[in-house]
């Protein structure tokens, strides 16, 4: 009996001691999973034309400096004629911090872009695929 007893308390420690080293794989197995940021940003009127102009030039950065985005799409809402969605893919958290710190992005976002956002949502999202749910 004591023998039985001693395999099920080393069984529980063994299993107790996979899933503390599983969960610490997972959280840093978490920072190489793609990253979507959905974007909202509303102006005024007329800011529009600025905003979609400075956006756009920050589309284009993006795509020409930076290797880990995978989509930086830039969407106006059918609904609300002064709202821009971006849809944003990049490869892992390195990818996202490299384009958060570029000069273009202080430059563009920072300083020409916030003072005219009248409201903003910023969502951060992980893609379905890549969280281990089987898509049929």
């Amino acid at each position: 009996m004591n023998r039985h007893l001693l395999q099920v308390l080393f069984f529980s420690i063994s299993l107790i001691f996979s899933n503390s080293v599983f969960a610490n794989n997972q959280i840093v197995n978490d920072d190489e999973k793609p990253v979507v940021l959905f974007v909202e940003f509303s102006f005024d009127a007329n800011d529009m034309g600025l905003a979609i102009e400075l956006l756009t030039e920050m589309q284009n950065q993006t795509y020409e400096n930076e290797e880990g985005c995978i989509s930086y799409d830039l969407l106006l809402s059918a609904e609300h004629p002064n709202t821009v969605f971006i849809y944003e893919c990049y490869e892992n958290k390195a990818a996202v911090d490299l384009h958060n710190k570029a000069p273009y992005f202080k430059e563009i976002v920072t300083k020409k872009l916030v003072p005219i956002i009248k409201t903003q949502n910023i969502k951060k999202l992980s893609p379905i695929n890549d969280m281990g749910i089987a898509i049929e």
